[in-house]
């Protein structure tokens, strides 16, 4: 629902049963009546106003519960029979009005929009709403074939209007429409009492905060079905007044029921404008009550007049003084009889906070909110980590934390430990230290990272070490001890043509420890970088790769320790490249600011490549080590695309 028509259905509904009292009250005033004091009336009074203004709280914090919407359209539902009781009795006497028949009517049924509204108020109540509308639906349409069929039949009205046939009546359906009547009504009532059963079946299944919240509710409309009972055949047997009298009361305690759990549980979560009206009307009676005593004791010490500017003055500054001191007194009274456990939480904090030093955050929330489980948790990389950076996955029950419209934190708790309305309370007077504590969260989740960085960092040279010890130990070395040996044997043999042979083999096997020992080295570093940078090394790349490469690089030299990187990077991707995309061209790039040197490496092969892989988070580590960022991920016409930025200037 839109702001606009959020407005609207207020300015619309809202003024509905002040307006009908008002024109009780012309009525009335016509009639010559004198004032409403008798039992009756003000029962009657009281149901009307208690309704009417439940109705508006709750329209007010929770425009789309219906709950709400019915509990307002009971307030007017009742001020309405007033209305029509009182006109027609105006319409129908001595004085005589327009359309006394026709409102006589309405008058005579007016009573069903009671059982309508009231059922509604209990079926749509936020614990027990029903899965299905098929109740919802039964009941309002009972409702309202009644009160058509009402206006269509021809047979006399109640007493007192018992000589009165509706204008609207149709003779030669007098008998199907009476039982149509009879039937909804009946089937209305049926409906009421069947709203009373699932409300206390509800709170029979509820546990914890839920039942709570229905406790004064079911209190409340534990009467109803006794009342429902009574009214009827109070009515039934001429008793009218008596059977209003016992619908009034039952009206008034369901309306006193849903006003007690809105104070104390929050059913329909108003409670913080039941908060807020109390402590603005306290503190507005503080002032007004200190402007009123400043102007007597000015007036009664000082020889001042009582219309005097100056003694206007004083008093507005004496009650400007006070406002804000009265305001925040008056809300922490009405917070400590409202919601204690929230109070008190929030006093916790509160003294926690103004402690020099002051204690772990961590800490003050669990104190503050009674749950050990308690825990604040700062979005990070897509994720969220703890306030030491430890990676962490929130659970369902959390309190968002929002700076400018976005999520700047999320505090988990345990529901069954502390009520969310405290969580809530809490993380709002706790706000700027939690913000504090997100930025010290994410410079441990820095810290944690470089951490781990270097761990990997360590790690993958000593296996980088092991490798090369290993291939010297078995490639190069066993080659050399061989060509050793074979020498050795020629010498000792000493005949020319063996001698020749042997000396051959020789010059062979070094010439292959020579390439050997040429491949290792170009793992670590070729000799190109060194002599001619980047440019010279993707050539000579380019020469020795069995695809097709398309070099697009800088002729630019870099600081060694960048350059290097770079390479790594270029020649990790390649041969991924080569090894698992099956391709047949790659594509490098190199490109510098004044700052930042660039580089990429695209393929058009099969994808998937995994950036945690251990050959990318190694070169992931060995670039941010150097200030940098390494990126790799899927293009979207399909291959790879791996990148890294590093800073050289």
């Amino acid at each position: 629902m839109g702001r606009r028509t959020r407005v609207l259905a207020r300015v619309v509904t809202w003024p509905l049963a002040p307006a009908l009292f008002a024109g009780q009250v012309a009525v009335h005033h016509r009639r010559g009546g004198d004032a409403l004091t008798g039992p009756s009336d003000v029962l009657y009074l009281a149901a009307m106003l208690v309704c009417w203004v439940v109705g508006v709280l709750l329209t007010w914090r929770v425009i789309d519960q219906p709950a709400g919407w019915a509990f307002l359209g009971l307030g007017t539902s009742l001020t309405w029979s007033a209305f029509t009781d009182l006109y027609a009795a105006l319409a129908l006497g001595p004085d005589q009005a327009a359309n006394g028949p026709l409102i006589a009517t309405f008058s005579d049924t007016s009573f069903v929009w009671w059982f309508v509204f009231l059922a509604l108020g209990l079926q749509f109540t936020p614990a027990v709403r029903p899965s299905s509308r098929a109740l919802p639906v039964l009941t309002v349409v009972s409702g309202v074939v009644f009160q058509v069929a009402s206006l269509l039949r021809s047979s006399h009205l109640e007493r007192p209007y018992d000589d009165i046939v509706s204008p609207w009546a149709i003779a030669g359906l007098a008998g199907p429409i009476g039982v149509l009547a009879a039937v909804s009504v009946i089937l209305l009532g049926l409906c009421l009492l069947a709203s009373v059963y699932v409300l206390v079946a509800a709170f029979r299944r509820a546990r914890g905060e839920a039942r709570q919240q229905l406790l004064w509710l079911v209190a409340g409309a534990t009467p109803l079905a006794p009342c429902v009972v009574a009214s009827f055949a109070a009515s039934y047997l001429g008793h009218d007044e008596i059977a209003g009298w016992v619908l009034s009361i039952c009206v008034i305690t369901i309306a006193l029921g849903a006003a007690m759990s809105v104070a104390k549980y929050r059913l329909y979560d108003v409670e913080r404008i039941v908060t807020d009206s109390g402590a603005y009307a306290i503190s507005t009676g503080a002032v007004i009550a200190v402007f009123g005593v400043v102007v007597v004791v000015i007036t009664k010490s000082l020889p001042v007049q009582a219309d005097s500017q100056l003694l206007t003055i004083l008093a507005t500054l004496a009650a400007i003084g006070v406002a804000r001191p009265a305001y925040s007194w008056a809300r922490r009274v009405v917070d400590r009889r409202f919601n204690r456990r929230r109070f008190d939480a929030v006093q916790v904090v509160r003294a926690g906070l103004a402690q020099s030093p002051q204690p772990e955050l961590g800490a003050l929330l669990v104190e503050a909110t009674g749950d050990p489980q308690v825990r604040a948790l700062f979005p990070a990389d897509g994720g969220w980590v703890t306030s030491d950076g430890r990676v962490a996955v929130p659970g369902s029950n959390v309190v968002d934390v929002l700076r400018r419209g976005q999520v700047s934190a999320r505090i988990e708790f345990d529901p069954t430990r502390s009520d969310r309305s405290v969580v809530e309370a809490v993380v709002q007077e706790a706000a700027a230290e939690i913000d504090n504590l997100g930025l010290r969260a994410e410079l441990a989740r820095q810290v944690e990272q470089i951490t781990e960085s270097r761990a990997r960092l360590a790690g993958a040279h000593l296996e980088e070490r092991r490798r090369m010890e290993r291939d010297l130990h078995d490639g190069a070395q066993q080659r050399i001890l061989a060509i050793a040996l074979q020498l050795r044997s020629a010498r000792v043999n000493g005949a020319d043509p063996v001698l020749r042979a042997e000396v051959d083999r020789a010059i062979t096997d070094l010439a292959l420890t020579v390439q050997e020992l040429r491949d290792l080295a170009s793992g670590l570093q070729p000799a190109a970088l060194a002599g001619g940078g980047l440019r010279a090394a993707t050539d000579e790349l380019a020469s020795r790769i069995p695809v097709r490469m398309k070099l697009d690089v800088v002729d630019q030299r870099f600081p060694a320790t960048v350059e290097s990187a770079a390479w790594f990077v270029i020649a990790e991707a390649v041969s991924n490249a080569v090894k698992h995309a099956g391709v047949d061209e790659v594509v490098i790039r190199v490109s510098a600011s004044s700052s930042q040197l660039h580089v990429a490496v695209l393929d058009c092969g099969v994808g998937g490549v995994d950036p945690r892989g251990r050959g990318l988070q190694g070169l992931a580590d060995r670039i941010a080590a150097l200030g940098g960022a390494l990126s790799a991920g899927d293009q979207p016409g399909g291959g790879t695309r791996v990148e890294a930025v590093l800073p050289c200037g």
